[in-house]
């Protein structure tokens, strides 16, 4: 009841032009399979409310099977927390390697979107970890909800991304699905990774999203992207969504994230790219606060890496 697998075989068309699975086709995958675990244990319709962190670790190839395991890991009144592993096995081979690896946050909803519930809080036993990194959740959306400015003001890189949402990107109740959505803010933070680092990136990581409100069926979603911390190798591109009521002319804060990149070349290896120097105050501060979750980001993904594994 508590655990799901999914199994996605790659194929041409998920893969992007230099042979790896589409960064935000993989995260649709784990959304995906979060998803429809939330929707068994909820007897229901979800949203999806927060992400505390994708990480990419190993990327996967045309031919290879990936096996998605979701396992829920915390339940509170209207709410479910979820652990999602994504497991590659090449060619269809029984040796897996951990490839993905997130903490999904999803809202039981009912037929008019708001929040429901679920009832299972006494047959679940959440550990101190998920309490924690509930705490963390609440804290984390509070900063979100304090900074409503728009991103591209005073960056010295950056670029907003607009469509609009139609049918097919959206549940049977008209809101914007989030596995599209991740899907659309890969593509779009990617494009600016590439024309800052004059060639191809490979999505390592996102960084936490808090999900403020609904995107719905004829909105307009804009994605605001600046590069906002640049490596040896890698950037970080901030993100800032908002859906636009373009009959009502109000736009809404959906919410912000950051996604890395790899600068690769045509061998896919790593290579150089250029510094960016912060210019602003605004960007001198993101900068700091990028390096700084870099250095978390790295520890957290070493010690998924030595804890976590496909069994």
């Amino acid at each position: 009841m508590y655990k799901l697998e999914t199994f996605y075989n790659v194929f041409p068309w998920h893969t992007n032009h230099f042979g790896s699975l589409h960064g935000g086709i993989y995260m649709n995958w784990l959304v995906d399979t979060a998803g429809l675990l939330m929707s068994s244990v909820s007897k229901g319709n979800y949203l999806l409310a927060s992400v505390d962190y994708i990480f990419l670790i190993k990327p996967a190839r045309i031919g290879d099977i990936v096996r998605v395991i979701a396992e829920v890991t915390g339940i509170w009144n209207t709410s479910v927390e979820v652990r999602v592993k994504g497991c590659i096995s090449k060619g269809g081979t029984e040796k897996e390697e951990l490839g993905a690896f997130s903490y999904m946050t999803l809202v039981a909803t009912d037929e008019h979107n708001r929040p429901r519930q679920i009832d299972l809080k006494d047959k679940f036993v959440n550990d101190e970890e998920s309490e924690r990194r509930k705490e963390k959740r609440l804290q984390r959306r509070k900063e979100v909800l304090s900074d409503q400015e728009d991103l591209l003001t005073d960056m010295t890189f950056s670029r907003s991304y607009t469509r609009t949402i139609y049918p097919e990107h959206a549940f049977g109740n008209g809101i914007l699905y989030a596995g599209k959505m991740y899907t659309m803010l890969d593509e779009a933070m990617a494009i600016i990774a590439k024309m800052y680092s004059k060639g191809n990136v490979f999505t390592v990581s996102t960084g936490s999203a808090d999900f403020l409100t609904p995107v719905k069926v004829g909105d307009i979603l804009e994605i605001q992207s600046a590069v906002e911390y640049t490596g040896n190798t890698s950037l970080d591109v901030g993100g800032k969504v908002f859906a636009i009521d373009y009959f009502e002319g109000k736009k809404r804060l959906v919410t912000n994230t950051v996604f890395s990149f790899v600068a690769i070349d045509d061998n896919n290896k790593p290579r150089s790219i250029r510094k960016i120097e912060p210019s602003s105050e605004k960007e001198k501060s993101r900068f700091e606060l990028r390096l700084k979750e870099r250095e978390d980001r790295i520890r957290t993904s070493k010690a998924i890496q030595s804890t976590f594994n496909c069994s």
